[in-house]
């Protein structure tokens, strides 16, 4: 198994710490979710649209500085690709998953402050792969196995919990961030939550 060393682990739980520390909303919930289309022209606005919301009422906003609510979201365009983060659940049902994969491939980390966690990736509407970041042997879809290659420090870090082997809390929403990392080449730093970001309202329901 591959999937992401201990130093971009280590990166993570850097910027939860950090975030705890500075930012107005200490991420209990987060939803962080890569959209890489398959043809170039997949823009922010496309997506805001996706999503429910108006294009034309795009604003922005610190991340850091924004407490929760369920129906907000920050964009950002990186080349081909659209990157979203919420601290709500808008981006994390399963039909804004599959309506966000329209022509495009998606990969999303999503927990709850109640131990609750899910990585999904989905294809073309398609959910191909849902894992409990927890017990990363529970996975469902149509290829419960197609991350299989990248979970390998997940399963390493469910095995010394259940072992009770782990010195200090369980770095186990860092571990998937850097997963979701491993998977898309995409990454979140402080300073990411820190700069202005593309804001917007939506309503996925």
């Amino acid at each position: 198994m591959a999937g992401p060393g201990p130093e971009r682990i280590e990166h993570y739980v850097r910027l939860l710490d950090h975030l705890e520390r500075t930012s107005v909303y200490c991420p209990e919930n987060l939803c962080w979710t890569v959209i890489r289309p398959h043809r170039p022209g997949l823009a922010v606005h496309d997506v805001v649209r996706r999503l429910g919301g108006d294009p034309e009422a795009l604003t922005t906003r610190r991340p850091a500085d924004v407490d929760y609510e369920d129906d907000e979201v920050f964009l950002e365009q990186r080349g081909d690709a659209v990157i979203i983060v919420a601290y709500g659940t808008a981006t994390a049902e399963p039909e804004a998953l599959r309506l966000l994969s329209r022509d495009a491939t998606v990969h999303s980390l999503f927990w709850l402050i109640n131990n609750f966690s899910l990585l999904s990736y989905l294809v073309d509407g398609e959910l191909f792969t849902e894992v409990e970041t927890l017990v990363p042997a529970n996975r469902q879809g149509t290829d419960p196995e197609a991350l299989t290659d990248h979970l390998g420090p997940l399963c390493d870090l469910r095995s010394s919990v259940v072992a009770g082997t782990l010195a200090g809390p369980a770095p186990d929403w860092e571990t998937a961030m850097a997963t979701l990392e491993s998977l898309t080449g995409e990454s979140l730093d402080a300073g990411w939550f820190a700069r202005p970001q593309t804001y917007a309202k939506v309503n996925p329901g």
